[in-house]
């Protein structure tokens, strides 16, 4: 071919994993010859492929990275123009002589065909496209024929019927300095597309479609199609291509109703029109064509020279759902919801010439053409503003008004009769009528319903002897046209629309909708002739409830019966709606009830099983996690409690919104429910925030259990009671409603109250009689009552220089004006003996942030004690030290301790946190003067230093050496009788401190300081002058002790006065220690 010969070279190649926009490749791929500058032989599509505007059943995979459709191209230098069909992803010269493979499939696998479809649609969001076949060639690894590197890219061909689309995806390709060219090329060059890019590695990182590595482009040929064409093309059949021609005859699952003719059959016909009873050839539209005929666009089309004919009928819920949506959204007064829809498309199919659009019907007396001044027009004009998009309505019946159900679906049709009626027909919930409950009912051909019997009169009859509901009650025929039909409807959609319906017309009546049974009598003839008439009854229930709603359509005059179609009770035209279950309107503030609740069984003084709660309910500080419903009109907690008998003191924890005698045997129904739908809380957030205002915080309620006493009666047979109790509970509150509807008068006991098993927390409503209940209230709301029936605050134990506050808790803080020394927390220090008690204030801790709970002394286990308003922090050295420390100075021993609240751990933190030191100091040295006479006497001396700690020092006379027969009340001592001494320092630590008695010394007079002295103990020790001077115990204990022999002063009193000076060391010792500093104090005892 007249290329140099290639130098071969061994390589030694690793394997590198499939790129990931790549499809699968290799297994089960047939592999192109090895070949320089060679070729596929010529390969059949099994679905051919459409490539601007030529379609092609065959393709050639090129070793030099393209794709031709008639012939092998040998060509290793790329050429723009080679008058050929062509598609290249990389055409450049490579030899898969040396190595790589080329390779290619065909692919109809669900896979495959899932993950290309997916690229289309996000590529081209605008183009209804399924993929039928994929055509994937690939290059991997393939050598330049100049070596220095290797390619590997693929080229995957989607096609659907209609639809053409490439994909290139490119892996590692290396640079080479060969010619390349990347793109797609037709053989009359209209279309061509050659990548832009620099280099060609930038193939592996550039795309027009924002995914590196990946160009796509669409290639049939064919203009987008708008968004508004439902998919077509996938699993369609095809219209045989031949002139003026048409499919066969297609059977339709569901008949189409046209004008009043339903057709069960349906033909395409190549020229642009659907007929119903035989095809039609005809390429000239015409206007009168005495044959129902819809006409999109009728004129000569000729599919024989390209464009295809398709059609299906779909009854796919993503389709049923679009037109559905369509419908609506174009005729909003219609109900209407699909369960078919007929698709016919013609796809790019050329004209023959000539045009026209619209339908027609065989009588001429339904038709209508599009106008439209040239046919390209059709594609911007529009009867529902939507361009290129026409909608008509053509079953034929009147528009329905927006207040009908949707009917006709799935529902069952009465018998075409005369006089006639459906057969009984057994209701899924049964239907309360005027205090009468019907299992059972009939639907009659002329415009009524019964329950126990069918009905054939045509005469309407005020007093029938029945129950009956007359929506229209004439004589109507069916055998002549419309039809009759019912169902009863448990959707959510519908029971959704009724409820709605019934809460806007009676909005006094709490209801949620459990069952709809309708029943439509649509365009039904009279029997005299002269119209037809369309109305729909609905029969709407819940447990408790019964309604109905009367719609009325289009009504024709007739001279049997009036028409109602323009008159309403409830202000909207066309319908009528009334209550009919014959019980009272309940009042507006009763929560809703009845829907999914439980039913307690009928008895005489019953009640519920335990009913285990979700949420705990805490009743004046004791929390339960189960609740009885009581029949007689009462909630209790531990146990059931058949009592009809009310009791004021019952011993136990009750709330009695009515305690009676009720009898549930003879009617109304007991139910009750536990309710966290955000929905009914906040319904009663919101009261309780109106009762309740001055709360710390606004209410939010977390559960609800409703029970509801409705329609009982007494067991006296004096009348019914309706009323309900609603427990409303968060973590900090629970509340009672007690809500009153209709309370007949009775002559029997009753009592409506709360109370507690201990009796403290009760409340009773004292009323002249029972009916007063429903126009009383403690909340000024008429048949309500609300009690706070617990309070986080009320554990608080807030005093009354306190009020209960939150802030990110709950806690007490201060009244304005009770907040004295705020910088220390009013702190108050207490100092006794080895003792030390500090408090603060509760409030001001609170209002700072600080919890008490967290506060200690330096011993972490010693935290504060709570005495009514104050914090109360104590520490004592008798097992109570709370890590207290002792010091002492030249004139004071001192303990000393801190408040604390526990250091945070890590780095940083922005939580609060305090330390408040506090010292107990006591003096070190102490005086004491003891008089004696002829009786003895005890003295107790008690030092209060402001600020500072206080202990008791004693000075006691004895007769004996063991010190223990103290002096007692008169008693002579000798002179020269030997006596016993004791100094006791009583209130502090005998562990820490130690009694020393530094001097003794006595005088004449009670004067420590007179000038006539006589020393007995100097310095710690004996006064060497006086030889009966003995200290026998000192410096080692809490208690000195010494004696002496008696004496008195010559010329003066035969009286003497002792006096000591004592110290007190921080440590026991036995040593001499000296002390610089006294503080004295006197007792005297005289002999």
């Amino acid at each position: 071919m007249g290329k140099p010969a290639p130098l071969y070279v061994v390589a030694l190649l690793s394997l590198l994993a499939m790129p990931a926009n790549f499809l699968p490749y290799g297994h089960g791929d047939t592999v192109n010859p090895i070949s320089d500058d060679g070729s596929s032989g010529a390969i059949s599509l099994q679905q051919p492929f459409k490539y601007f505007g030529r379609t092609h059943s065959r393709l050639f995979v090129n070793n030099n990275g393209f794709i031709t459709f008639t012939e092998q191209m040998f060509s290793y230098v790329p050429f723009l123009n080679s008058r050929r069909d062509i598609i290249a992803p990389m055409w450049t010269d490579l030899d898969n002589r040396r190595g790589g493979t080329i390779s290619y499939r065909e692919d109809t696998s669900s896979a495959v065909l899932v993950q290309v479809t997916a690229a289309v649609k996000q590529y081209f969001p605008n183009i209804p496209f399924t993929a039928t076949s994929a055509f994937v060639a690939t290059w991997d690894s393939v050598p330049y024929y100049s070596g220095g590197g290797e390619a590997t890219f693929q080229v995957v061909l989607v096609s659907s019927v209609h639809r053409s689309f490439i994909l290139f995806n490119y892996g590692v390709i290396a640079a080479t300095r060969q010619i390349w060219l990347a793109g797609y090329y037709t053989m009359d060059s209209v279309n061509s597309f050659t990548i832009p890019a620099a280099g060609v590695p930038e193939l592996s990182s550039s795309s027009n479609i924002n995914e590196n590595g990946r160009w796509s482009f669409r290639v049939d040929g064919s203009p987008n199609l708008p968004t508004m064409f439902l998919p077509f093309g996938d699993r369609e059949v095809l219209n045989p291509p031949s002139e003026d021609g048409s499919s066969d005859v297609i059977y339709l699952q569901q008949t189409f109703k046209y004008f009043g003719r339903s057709y069960n059959q349906i033909f395409v016909n190549n020229n642009g029109y659907l007929t119903f009873t035989e095809p039609l050839s005809a390429y000239d539209p015409s206007l009168v064509s005495a044959r129902d005929i819809i006409a999109p666009l009728w004129t000569r089309l000729d599919n024989r020279q390209g464009g295809t004919i398709s059609y299906r009928e779909d009854t796919r819920s993503a389709v049923l759902a679009q037109v559905t949506a369509a419908v609506k959204q174009y005729f909003p007064n219609i109900p209407f919801a699909a369960t078919t829809a007929f698709v016919a498309t013609w796809d790019s199919v050329p004209y023959h010439n000539g045009g026209g659009a619209g339908y027609s019907t065989m009588d001429s007396v339904s038709s209508f053409t599009v106008p439209a001044a040239g046919v390209p027009e059709l594609s911007s004009g529009s009867n529902i503003n939507v361009n290129g998009c026409w909608s008509f309505s053509v079953d034929g019946s009147s528009n329905l008004p927006v207040n009908f159900l949707p009917f006709g679906n799935e529902e069952t049709v009465t018998p075409r009769l005369e006089d006639g009626s459906s057969e009984a027909i057994t209701l899924q919930r049964p239907l309360k009528f005027f205090r009468r409950t019907h299992h059972q009912i009939f639907v009659n051909n002329n415009g009524y319903l019964t329950f126990t019997e069918p009905l054939s009169a045509y005469v309407p009859i005020l007093n029938s002897g029945r129950d009956i509901i007359a929506p229209l009650w004439t004589r109507l025929d069916n055998r002549q046209g419309g039809t009759i039909s019912y169902r009863e409807d448990t959707s959510s959609a519908v029971l959704a629309q009724v409820t709605a319906a019934v809460q806007q017309y009676f909005p006094n009546i709490p209801f949620a909708a459990t069952s709809a049974f309708v029943a439509t009598w649509d365009s039904v003839p009279y029997y005299s002739g002269g119209g037809v008439a369309t109305f729909q009854v609905v029969l709407v229930s819940s447990v408790h409830r019964s309604f109905i709603l009367i719609n009325y359509g289009d009504i024709a005059e007739t001279e049997q019966i009036w028409q109602v179609s323009e008159d309403s009770n409830i202000n909207v035209n066309g319908r009528w709606s009334f209550h009919v279950d014959g019980s009272p309107n309940l009042p507006a503030n009763l929560l809703p009830f009845g829907n999914g609740e439980t039913l307690i069984r009928t008895s005489d003084a019953g009640n519920s099983e335990a009913i285990l709660l979700q949420q705990p309910v805490t009743f004046f500080g004791r929390t339960y996690t189960q609740i009885f419903v009581n029949i007689n009109g009462h909630l209790t907690f531990t146990e059931p409690l058949n009592s009809y008998i009310p009791l004021l003191n019952s011993g136990r924890d009750i709330i009695a919104p009515l305690w009676t005698h009720l009898d549930n045997r003879r009617g109304g129904t007991i139910s009750y429910r536990e309710d966290t739908s955000s929905a009914v809380l906040a319904q009663v957030t919101a009261a309780v925030n109106q009762y309740f205002p001055n709360l710390p915080l606004p209410f939010a309620a977390t559960s609800t259990f409703v029970a509801t006493w409705d329609s009982v009666p007494y067991s006296s047979g004096e009348g019914e009671v309706t009323f309900q109790v609603v427990l409303v509970s968060s973590v900090d509150h629970s509340f009672t409603l007690f809500t009153y509807g209709n309370i007949a008068e009775t002559t029997q006991l009753w009592l409506a109250h709360y109370d507690t098993e201990d009796a403290v927390h009760s409340y009773t409503i004292s009323l002249t009689t029972v009916s007063e209940l429903s126009s009383s209230s403690n909340v000024n709301v008429n048949g309500r009552w609300v009690f706070h029936v617990y309070s986080v605050c009320d554990t608080l134990g807030c005093t009354g220089n306190e009020v209960c506050r939150f802030r990110d808790a709950y806690g007490c803080g201060c009244l304005e004006g009770q907040r004295p020394n705020p910088k220390t927390f009013d702190a108050i220090e207490f100092c006794a003996s080895s003792t030390g008690t500090m408090s603060l204030s509760r409030c001001q801790l609170f209002e700072s942030d600080v919890p008490f709970e967290t506060l200690h002394l330096n011993d972490p286990s010693c935290s504060g004690t709570l005495e009514n308003d104050r914090v109360l922090f104590h520490f004592d050295n008798e097992g109570h030290v709370c890590g207290t420390t002792l010091t002492s100075n030249s004139t004071h021993f001192i303990y000393q301790n801190s408040i604390q609240s526990n250091l945070p751990a890590g780095v940083i933190t922005r939580e609060r946190w305090m330390n408040i030191a506090f010292s107990c100091a006591y003096p070190l040295i102490q005086t004491l003067s003891m008089p004696m006479g002829i009786k003895a006497e005890q003295g107790v001396v008690s030092i209060d230093l402001p600020g500072q700690g206080t202990y008791h020092i004693r000075m006691i006379p004895y007769n004996d050496a063991q010190f223990t027969s103290p002096y007692e009340g008169n008693v002579e001592v000798q002179v020269n009788q030997q006596i016993y001494v004791a100094v006791e320092v009583e209130g502090v630590d005998r562990s820490q401190i130690a009694a020393v008695l530094d001097n003794c010394w006595a005088t004449p007079v009670n004067d420590s300081d007179f000038q006539i002295r006589w020393n007995l103990i100097v310095r710690e020790c004996p006064n060497p002058e006086d030889g009966t001077v003995e200290v026998l115990q000192n410096g080692i204990d809490t208690t000195s002790r010494f004696s002496f022999r008696m004496f008195t002063f010559t010329r003066a009193s035969d009286r003497i006065f002792l006096h000591c000076q004592s110290c007190h060391p921080g440590n026991r010792r036995r040593r001499r220690r000296s002390l610089d500093s006294y503080h004295s104090a006197a007792i005297t005892m005289g002999f």
